[in-house]
């Protein structure tokens, strides 16, 4: 074990949910220190790559030549952008926010992930997103799926949302936004086809116009549902997922497996995080008409824990959603 070490922090773009995740890191990485008495340099290793590819990759390449002893990757882009670079420079990559990797082609498997990379994944299982969508819209027959068909995240709870809802003879129909900027125009064109609710997975694209588009959807009647409680401090009428805090041990947890007992990744299997609250937005339940009992029942029948959050303009980065 070393007494210090450089550590590199790359973000896909700024926003709640991952800006969250990287404080985590942060205070995950100074608990480690005063537990063994070492040091973490990373303030000089941090990369905010506002959502393009290209920075992506410079920032691989700059850690590469900066020789830093692990890179903490958040979200998928970033983490397909930089690991064959970092691979053959053989610098060990730690993961989070990574919602598919196998179809991402990021790991080989969960458990033995590869030579230098393994992390924490945010698989959403998108059928049981439909199922929770339904227990709050019970009568619902048309569906709409609100999500960047190019992000890896999203791919696969999309599928499982169209295998689940296709099984019950729901109608669903999906608008597929590349870019922020394409967003509201997605969600006005699903308010237009008469959907009677949307599921939208951790998706980065929709996550970075939620503001936006979430009192379009409330001013339609239109329920949101999403893949991350995120969403919901940003106005989505729901939003399904685990605790930070959870999600901050677990990742000590591996560190602590990279770092200190000095441990080969593909020795140390990737950990899949369990959805198991339901965050429900206090303002949008009331303007849409639920009753807070009734959703908190149904949600109960299908073993979902409920939260009721209220949506704030900046995310508090010392909450646990």
């Amino acid at each position: 074990m070393k007494k210090s070490y450089k550590i590199g922090i790359v973000k896909y773009t700024d926003h709640a949910s991952l800006n969250r995740i990287e404080l985590g890191a942060k205070n995950c990485l100074k608990e480690l220190g005063e537990k063994y008495g070492i040091t973490f340099d990373y303030e000089n290793y941090v990369y905010d790559c506002k959502a393009d590819n290209e920075l992506m990759k410079k920032a691989g390449k700059e850690l590469a030549s900066a020789k830093v002893d692990l890179v903490i990757s958040i979200a998928t882009p970033p983490t397909v952008a930089m690991k064959e670079i970092l691979a053959e420079n053989k610098i060990n990559m730690l993961f989070r926010a990574v919602s598919d990797p196998i179809s991402a082609n990021v790991i080989d498997s969960f458990e033995k992930p590869g030579l230098y990379i393994t992390g924490t994944s945010d698989s959403l299982d998108g059928g049981r997103l439909a199922q929770v969508a339904l227990a709050a819209v019970p009568n619902a027959k048309k569906i709409g799926l609100l999500y960047n068909s190019s992000e890896f995240s999203s791919k696969m709870p999309i599928e499982e949302a169209k295998d689940y809802l296709e099984k019950l003879g729901i109608q669903w129909i999906e608008a597929n936004p590349s870019c922020k900027a394409d967003v509201l125009d997605a969600v006005k064109f699903l308010i237009s086809e008469g959907v009677d609710a949307v599921l939208t997975p951790t998706d980065n694209t929709v996550m970075s116009a939620e503001m936006e588009i979430s009192p379009v959807f409330t001013a339609a009647g239109v329920p949101q549902f999403t893949g991350s409680h995120a969403f919901t401090i940003n106005g989505a009428f729901m939003g399904m997922g685990s605790l930070y805090k959870d999600g901050d041990a677990e990742f000590m947890q591996l560190a602590e497996k990279l770092l200190i007992e000095e441990k080969s990744p593909i020795d140390v299997p990737v950990i899949r995080s369990a959805h198991t609250f339901a965050a429900i937005n206090n303002q949008v339940y009331e303007q849409l008409g639920y009753d807070k009992e009734i959703l908190i029942e149904n949600f109960a029948k299908i073993n979902m824990n409920t939260m009721f959050l209220d949506s704030q303009k900046e995310f508090d980065e010392d909450s646990d959603l």
